[in-house]
């Protein structure tokens, strides 16, 4: 099943089934994310051995069944809408952007567990030694706890 085969399935419908061999599962995953389609469901059909007359076997291929559901959300629309303007402009029908898976949703934040309150210092209950004296500071004379008062005025003359 080439491309075209493909393309051709994804013509608007609700649902569209695709069944081919497993080889043709990746390519037609590209082709329906681009026409804004996405895989709902695989079936795996066959791959058995087979045996052959001359004594030896061959692994038949295995056949798939794709189901994919036409997705619509904007954004998927919008990539459909892409795709087939540039497949009427003779252009891929997938950018090298599509093609690349995009990154998976981030990972929620680990689950909150609270830490443990740090401990306590220990204290003795024997009595503890008094501080060391602090060092002697600079002799400087003590200062007056006010200044000196002004010199009282004169007593008033009797004339």
């Amino acid at each position: 099943m080439d491309d075209g085969d493909i393309r051709s399935r994804f013509d608007g419908r609700g649902l569209v089934e695709i069944e081919g061999y497993a080889a043709v599962k990746e390519r037609a995953e590209e082709i329906a994310y681009a026409l804004g389609y996405e895989l709902i469901h695989t079936e795996r059909r066959g791959g058995a051995a087979v045996p052959l007359a001359m004594g030896g076997a061959y692994r038949r291929p295995a056949r798939v069944r794709l189901v994919f559901r036409r997705d619509d959300d904007p954004r998927a629309r919008r990539r459909a809408e892409q795709a087939i303007e540039r497949l009427r402009a003779g252009g891929p029908l997938l950018t090298d952007a599509e093609l690349t898976p995009p990154p998976p949703p981030p990972s929620p934040p680990p689950p909150y567990t609270p830490r443990p309150p740090a401990p306590r210092p220990r204290r003795s209950l024997e009595p503890q030694p008094p501080p060391p004296p602090r060092p002697p500071g600079p002799r400087i004379p003590p200062r007056p706890l006010h200044p000196p008062l002004p010199p009282a005025p004169p007593a008033p003359s009797a004339e």
